[in-house]
């Protein structure tokens, strides 16, 4: 792996739930977005969409920072 990584071939697991995402993953992506913009309780989003709280604040978290 650090032969990998110097080389910049290893890049570590792809983001499941981002804005370059594709098919049902970026529909989740949007639905939580828009969720999170109506400033709904995490915990409900979490049980809407079926993603893991911990998940969704990581999503919160980053969107707060653009």
């Amino acid at each position: 792996m650090r032969i990998a990584r110097a080389n910049s071939k290893y890049k570590g697991r792809p983001i499941k739930y981002s804005p370059n995402a594709k098919g049902a993953y970026k529909v989740i992506y949007d639905q939580i977005i828009e969720r999170l913009d109506k400033n709904e309780s995490v915990q409900d989003i979490s049980r809407y969409t079926g993603v893991s709280r911990a998940t969704i604040y990581k999503m919160k978290k980053k969107k707060q920072t653009i």
